[in-house]
């Protein structure tokens, strides 16, 4: 390096001569027209119709809705493998959560335990001697 030379290069500092000049783009030519990436490539091919055999019946729907009607098939004859699969899956799409149509109330009691045990309201007098380890004398 000359001793007059005052820019620093190293890491992250190139040599100004190999910088890209202003208005010049790193990639000139650009992504071509009418390429298509992998989501759209998918994402065709998913929701292209066919038909396949299942259970000696012709069956015609999306290529999507045809491998999951395949996979339920599978877990519900007993494959382990796709028992498993259709876990996964289930787990990342919906989550955890109970998807049952219902919804259970809890009963008076279970409702005023919950509540205590969140603090929502006061324990009667009876609880907090055994909440705090003291034992009541039955006399």
């Amino acid at each position: 390096m000359d001793d007059n030379d005052d820019e620093d290069i190293g890491y992250c500092k190139p040599p100004k001569h190999s910088r890209w000049k202003k208005g010049q783009s790193g990639n000139p030519r650009g992504r071509p027209k009418g390429s298509r990436g992998l989501k759209t490539d998918l994402h065709a091919e998913l929701v292209s119709r066919m038909e396949i055999q299942m259970n000696g019946k012709r069956v015609s729907g999306t290529k999507q809705q045809l491998m999951l009607k395949t996979l339920t098939a599978r877990a519900a004859a007993g494959d382990v493998r796709s028992i498993k699969a259709l876990i996964d899956l289930v787990m990342q799409i919906f989550g955890p959560e109970d998807r049952g149509g219902d919804r259970k109330m809890l009963s008076a009691q279970d409702r005023q335990i919950f509540d205590e045990l969140l603090g929502r309201t006061a324990p009667d007098a009876s609880n907090k001697s055994s909440k705090t380890g003291k034992k009541k004398n039955d006399d």
